[in-house]
């Protein structure tokens, strides 16, 4: 009888490069450079089709619309450990009426309850670090918060948002908590120097979210890596020539746990897969 395969899940706000990267990893699969390999066909790769194509002509593909929400299931292996890796394409804008409904959707619900490992997209440029009483005056906090709305903070959305996919996920099925891997996108937009470690920028950028993970995940079920899918920033005025002369596909690297940066776009699922199995 065949071994259940590995079962992983994407997740991520808006505008945090979930399509690119998604697009990106099946060019690395196509191309079988990286350390998973495809173990089957994948039955419908619609999805990612005008990303892809957008990429090839060096320019950024389309953001996701609201109401868009479909699976593209990716059958892959690493070492021999077969993968389910479950990648959507939906807008960000759904995490955010899930925080704001405090609901998760039946169209989530599987993904969450059957997933052995979690992929949270974070893209730190767009959760940038408030004001606290370490670093401003108290009185100038008071003066800037009276009389204005409350609103709950980037990295306090992040922390609920994993709080109510471990609630879903352990209420559903009692099983321990899936293994993370906190994938911090677009590195390059971060000029961070050559060496700096994920978890340095993860520290760094966002402590609230890191203290949450680090208390809540064991050393051994839990990565930090750094994520370009591109490698630059592209734009639909002016197409990058690397793109369509070299191939899209060769384009891009992860920042790996201890700062090297690598091509192989597929190391952030074969990470995870070694540490669901800690």
């Amino acid at each position: 009888m065949p071994e259940a395969s590995l079962k992983i899940a994407v997740f991520g706000e808006s505008n945090v490069g979930k399509s690119h990267f998604g697009a990106q990893l099946i060019g690395r699969l196509n191309a079988e450079t990286g350390a998973l390999r495809m173990r089957g066909a994948a039955a419908d790769l619609g999805a990612f089709e005008e990303v892809a194509l957008s990429l090839s002509c060096g320019v950024p593909g389309a953001h996701t619309s609201a109401g868009t929400y479909t699976e593209t299931l990716l059958p892959v292996q690493a070492n021999g450990t077969a993968i389910d890796l479950n990648w959507p394409d939906y807008a960000g804008e759904q995490v955010s009426q899930l925080l704001q409904e405090r609901r998760v959707h039946t169209s989530w619900q599987q993904r969450v309850e059957t997933a052995d490992g979690w992929i949270l997209m974070v893209r730190p440029k767009h959760v940038p670090l408030g004001h606290d009483i370490f670093s401003k005056p108290l009185s100038d906090l008071q003066a800037s918060c009276s009389g204005g709305t409350v609103e709950c903070s980037p990295q306090a959305r992040l922390v609920e948002l994993l709080q109510m996919l471990a609630y879903t996920s352990r209420a559903r099925t009692g099983r321990r908590k899936p293994a993370l891997a906190v994938v911090l996108s677009c590195w390059d937009e971060l000029e961070e120097p050559q060496g700096t470690t994920p978890s340095d920028v993860l520290c760094k950028n966002l402590p609230m979210l890191a203290d949450f993970i680090r208390n809540n995940w064991s050393e051994q079920r839990r990565i930090v890596l750094g994520l370009s899918a591109t490698g630059v920033a592209l734009t639909k005025a002016s197409p990058n020539q690397d793109f369509i002369y070299k191939g899209a596909e060769v384009m891009g690297w992860v920042v790996d746990a201890d700062g090297q940066h690598s091509p192989d776009l597929t190391l952030p699922i074969a990470r995870l897969a070694a540490a669901i199995q800690c």
